[in-house]
């Protein structure tokens, strides 16, 4: 009797060092993973950051090779057109939107049409989207007088990305 005791002692302390060390191990992993969402979030924003300017000067709408962060407003125009299912793939983005934000515009126009000034280039048709956005300059190619110049304005270029909150 005393030893079947002894042993029911010994199992009951056993179960009590196991619930101390599961215990242990969860308050351990809950400290741990803590940040994991703020680091998500964070890392979301530098991605969506360095997309800014990786997009900015890819030569499918880089005004020049030379100039960063400048946007060619002719082809802007062209990729606003109904291209956004045969570039579905290649954008690492849900959307990227350009505006011309000076001179200030009474209304944003939606391209194409004549003096538009908004640039749908790439939406996915996503919901769950957090905007980023950088200032470029939106440039083309301009002929007056028998002269050819580059004419720049200001824009903001905007990137969706798919919302890691949502």
């Amino acid at each position: 009797m005393k030893a079947q005791m002894k042993i029911q002692q010994m199992a009951f302390m056993l179960m009590a060092v196991f619930f101390f060390f599961v215990l242990v191990g969860l308050f351990f992993l809950g400290i741990s993973f803590r940040g994991v969402e703020d680091s998500a979030q964070q890392l979301q924003r530098e991605q969506a950051l360095s997309s800014l300017e990786v997009i900015a000067d890819m030569p499918e709408l880089n005004f020049n090779s030379v100039t960063s962060m400048a946007l060619d407003e002719d082809k802007l125009r062209v990729m606003s057109g109904n291209l956004s299912e045969d570039y579905a793939n290649f954008w690492p983005v849900a959307s990227i939107k350009a505006y011309k934000i000076y001179p200030k515009p009474e209304s944003f126009v939606k391209c194409p049409a004549v003096d538009c000034n908004y640039f749908e280039v790439y939406d996915s048709g996503q919901t769950n989207v957090q905007e980023y956005s950088a200032y470029v300059s939106i440039c083309k190619k301009v002929r007056e007088s028998g002269y050819t110049y580059d004419k720049c304005e200001a824009g903001k270029l905007v990137l969706g990305v798919i919302d890691v909150d949502g």
